[in-house]
């Protein structure tokens, strides 16, 4: 074979290998979904009816007894036709969820990628319920029925993880994005109860410290969701206790500011400077601005005139 013909064949060798080597470097971790499947017992059900469920990736080595939990997110149902609605989608049914779940991020398990977590358990908590896993209540007209059973579905999948190894922790840490951001909140000291006396538990929300701010025509719109969200999905009962008595109006209670002082595990709080969500849904949503004066400045920040930056900070409040 001449030095011109063994060049041709090792660049058509390269060629031939070049997807499977990209494919190897960029093979990503898919785990299955488990249904709790005894979750009617404890009376937990997605909007629709259907299973809770997660999805459980083993660890091992020096992390196979710490274990990692998060929460997903999605935003929430306030009123009959937006959960009725949800619960025909996979924000609302495991029915129409993918039944395998890519693990990236702090759900990775590569070591380089994810050095603090990679070779912990970790847990992926599926999100069907519409009030970051924090209801118990149900809607039936005889035609339609929804079940707001996030408090349910949360102690089900403990529940079902406790003999899997959970209940003999070292570390643990629970987590959540968004709207799961929220649920960490509300579930971190419940969470700590499970586990054993001597395990390091501790919690972190990204991106889930969600505010009760007026918007910039003045009116608490994020408070009158949450307000909506907690009288429907009989939320009230599962907030914290002692913060609930601590406010003339416990619903407020919902919120990641009155309630994180009543938390005693340690926490971690992750947030955006401008948060997106709470930016277009918070400060300025679109029934505050229906002129669209704030369009340019929501799509862009860099676009935003003196005053809006200053709204944006927390200097000023005011439209005009």
């Amino acid at each position: 074979m001449n030095a011109a013909v063994e060049i041709v064949f090792i660049l058509v060798l390269l060629l031939s290998f070049a997807p499977w080597l990209i494919c190897a470097k960029d093979r990503r971790l898919e785990v299955k979904m488990t249904l709790v499947q005894n979750a009617s017992v404890h009376g937990a059900f997605c909007l629709d009816g259907s299973l809770p469920a997660y999805h459980l990736h083993r660890g091992f080595g020096a992390g196979a007894r710490n274990w990692l939990l998060q929460f997903e997110g999605g935003g929430w149902c306030n009123d009959i036709p937006s959960c009725l609605e949800r619960a025909q989608t996979r924000r609302g049914s495991t029915r129409y969820m993918t039944k395998y779940e890519i693990f990236s991020g702090i759900l990775s398990n590569n070591a380089s990628l994810n050095p603090d977590f990679y070779n912990w358990n970790r847990v992926k908590i599926r999100y069907c319920d519409g009030a970051s896993f924090a209801g118990n209540a149900k809607f039936d007209n005889g035609t339609s029925s929804l079940y707001f059973r996030g408090q349910k579905i949360w102690e089900a999948i403990i529940l079902d993880l406790l003999p899997k190894g959970l209940a003999n922790a070292r570390k643990a840490l629970l987590s959540g994005c968004s709207a799961g951001g929220l649920a960490t909140f509300l579930h971190c000291d419940e969470f700590t109860k499970y586990l054993p006396n001597n395990a390091s538990v501790k919690c972190l929300s990204d991106a889930g410290f969600f505010l009760d701010e007026r918007d910039i025509s003045l009116n608490h719109t994020m408070r009158s969701l949450y307000k909506e969200i907690v009288e429907l999905q009989g939320v009230e009962q599962n907030l914290d206790k002692n913060c609930t008595k601590s406010l003339y109006i416990p619903e407020l209670c919902f919120f990641p500011q009155y309630a994180l002082r009543y938390i005693t595990t340690p926490f971690f709080i992750l947030n955006s400077a401008y948060d997106v969500f709470q930016f277009h849904h918070i400060l300025v949503p679109p029934s505050a601005d229906p002129r669209g004066h704030w369009n340019r400045c929501k799509l862009n920040p860099a676009a935003c005139n003196a005053h809006q930056i200053d709204v944006l900070q927390g200097v000023t409040c005011f439209q005009h």
